[in-house]
């Protein structure tokens, strides 16, 4: 009888340990509610930005030199051709006040150290065309070859203030590194500033104009496949604050590669290419669910 209680006693501790440790998982995991799912127009939403009653997308290389104007639910209203721009491989948006920041910055495979940044007055992405400001760069750092394990591959800029800051995608060390120069027209050599341990490939990211707070989107391969990761840290003139960093697991996992501060409400929205889900889309993260990694 004794030991009948006892197996009894163990099977009832192991019950709540698994509803506890479930818990645990769930609250490990911000949850995002998805908005709307893209059409065929825009399969490779790899930066988003938004001005007046408009959000902003863009496809990645190969796609057309356009920036993409959507609702606010995301349906496309109109399409704007760069004319001076060459869609080599967009891979991020960035925005202040009078401008719209488009990163020509992907280097997949390390064949270049020639970056572009097309710098777009908002007033003329009310035509059909406009014509763009350009900011070009290297990196001063830069070594080529490797094309497997690198660090000069990017998928994130950011304004600051007056600067535009670059965050790599290093499939090399893992880490994503901190660039810094200015979001005036001309040509720019900048050195790596910090190295941000996320032991990830970071594929986003924007900096809230009001908090100087970095937002960082990243994937990271596991052995049972890949997690995305929210990553939060502050800012100051002198770069990121990263021990102050926080992060949490997004579900569902996805092919994250949009991420904008939505400045009237404090939410964040979100932007996906087609992959998992079969098409891209866009989902929100609410201020209430960010609660839980301030």
């Amino acid at each position: 009888m004794s030991q009948q209680v006892s197996l009894f006693s163990h099977v009832i501790r192991f019950f709540f340990f698994m509803i506890f440790y479930s818990s645990l998982l769930h609250a490990s995991e911000l949850q995002v509610s998805e908005l709307m799912r893209f059409d065929s127009s825009l399969s490779e939403s790899s930066g988003l930005a938004s001005h007046g009653r408009f959000l902003w997308s863009i496809n990645d290389s190969g796609n057309q030199n356009e920036v993409l104007k959507l609702s606010q639910a995301g349906d496309q209203i109109n399409s704007i051709e760069i004319t001076n721009a060459i869609n080599i491989d967009w891979e991020s948006l960035a925005q202040d006040e009078e401008y719209l920041y488009i990163g020509d910055i992907g280097n997949n495979f390390n064949r270049r150290n020639n970056f572009t940044i097309y710098k777009v007055a908002w007033h003329l992405l009310e035509n059909n065309s406009a014509e763009a400001e350009i900011i070009t760069f290297s990196y001063a750092d830069y070594e080529k070859g490797n094309w497997k394990s690198h660090n000069f591959d990017a998928e994130g800029i950011a304004v600051r203030e007056e600067e535009i800051w670059l965050f790599t995608k290093n499939r090399g060390d893992g880490n994503s590194n901190l660039y810094r120069f200015p979001k005036l027209p001309g040509h720019y050599v900048p050195k790596k500033i910090q190295a941000l341990a996320v032991d990830s490939l970071a594929t986003a990211a924007d900096i809230d104009p009001r908090t100087g707070k970095l937002i960082l989107l990243s994937m990271r391969r596991l052995s049972t496949g890949w997690v995305s990761i929210f990553w939060s840290a502050p800012t100051t003139d002198n770069g990121v604050i990263w021990n102050s960093r926080k992060s949490i697991n997004i579900s569902p996992t996805d092919q994250w590669e949009g991420i904008l501060w939505e400045r009237s409400k404090g939410d964040i929205l979100m932007t996906h290419e087609k992959n998992t889900r079969k098409s891209a889309g866009l989902a929100r993260l609410t201020s209430e669910a960010l609660k839980s990694v301030e």
